[in-house]
């Protein structure tokens, strides 16, 4: 009977850790900085942190290998035909689009602001920097909230007039996402992109 609620014990633990979110952090202000937070372990993504530098070993001098001459295979696309990549294309294309419609459903967007200041060589310079910027930024991030659940999200785009001004960008992000959900996405296509690649291979 111990050995029952041994493994309900390694169940549950690996049901809570499923449950566990997979934040990320990235800001924007002159520079950029993101980071990866999985339970209580943080990651920094970019920048990097400097590796320490091995000193490099001398190569030891290989013995020179005699060249065989491979024959050349021919082409997928003269054997299959032309129909078959642009049936892969296609197949490829709906792998690709499913799975980022389940990835950015379950995702949870905790904070997304966005400031833009437009600023130009002179003011008509600025004027059309800024009318293309609203154009291009105001539309993609409507997708962009539209795609995940938001709870705080914002833009801000303003031209400035005065003299010698510079362009500044400033950007806030928070996300999560189950591992659990991540898991059940990597099954799932997967599962699918697996079978690509044996259709593939035969």
């Amino acid at each position: 009977m111990l050995w029952l609620y041994i493994l309900l014990g390694i169940l549950l633990v690996i049901f809570l850790l499923l449950l566990m979110p997979v934040k990320l952090k990235a800001s924007y202000n002159e520079d950029f900085r993101c980071c990866l937070k999985i339970g209580f372990v943080k990651i920094q993504l970019y920048p990097q942190k400097p590796k320490k530098k091995k000193k490099k070993k001398k190569p030891e001098k290989a013995e020179e290998k005699p060249k065989h001459e491979e024959k050349k295979k021919e082409s997928l696309i003269k054997e299959k035909g032309i129909s078959w990549l642009f049936d892969l294309i296609k197949k490829i294309a709906d792998l690709a689009v499913g799975a980022l419609k389940d990835f950015f459903r379950h995702i949870i967007v905790k904070k997304l602001m966005l400031s833009i200041n437009i600023a130009g060589n002179d003011a008509a310079d600025t004027a059309v920097k800024y009318g293309y910027c609203c154009s291009a930024v105001y539309p993609a991030f409507g997708i962009i909230v539209g795609a995940v659940k938001c709870k705080s999200y914002g833009v801000d785009i303003s031209p400035n007039f005065e003299e010698k001004a510079k362009s500044a960008v400033n950007m806030e992000l928070e996300a999560k996402i189950k591992i659990l959900w991540l898991l059940a996405l990597v099954l799932k296509h997967g599962y699918k992109g697996l079978k690509l690649l044996t259709d593939l291979k035969n």
